[in-house]
């Protein structure tokens, strides 16, 4: 089972000028067998590999906000059936719309009205980076970070460490 380490934010990343405002962040590097990966390619595997009880989170999740009326992203691993070099600017991945492609970083992205959230995924040689930023826009943004903050690094760690790269 692969190491999963808390990092600092990786200089690299075109997300790192957006630290700034955040008002949640965090960053996990864990290692890379197949430099050969794209940033998209790791990312379906990451996805595929969501364990049970985080889609049962995100069912959960949905099902809540809905009645709030925010949006319902659905599941990790819907809109992700194509093959990686398919994915452009603008598609759903996963719950995520994609925003930026390039050779080693994916960025991926939720805009809702409580708050707005930025994933990287950027490789190095022999190592991978899931970095997040969120930006909260008002106090029910505020409410929704409380639990999900602390839910978010266990999420992100059991898909990594699931995650055949």
């Amino acid at each position: 089972m692969p190491k999963i380490i808390a990092v600092e934010w990786p200089e690299e990343s075109d997300l790192r000028p957006t630290l700034d405002r955040a008002n949640y962040h965090d960053a996990y590097s864990a290692p890379l067998a197949d430099d050969r990966l794209s940033p998209v390619e790791i990312f379906l595997r990451a996805s595929r590999a969501t364990p049970a009880w985080v889609a049962l989170l995100m069912a959960f999740r949905n099902a809540i906000v809905r009645r709030l009326g925010l949006k319902d992203v659905g599941a990790m691993s819907s809109h992700a059936g194509k093959p990686a070099e398919a994915y452009a600017v603008g598609d759903r991945l996963g719950i995520f719309s994609v925003y930026e492609i390039h050779a080693d970083e994916l960025v991926l992205g939720i805009d809702d009205s409580h708050l707005d959230v930025r994933v990287s995924i950027l490789k190095r040689p022999g190592r991978y980076f899931v970095s997040t930023v969120v930006t909260v826009h008002n106090w029910l943004g505020r409410l929704y970070m409380m639990p999900v903050g602390k839910i978010h690094p266990f999420v992100v760690r059991a898909a990594m460490r699931r995650t055949k790269v």
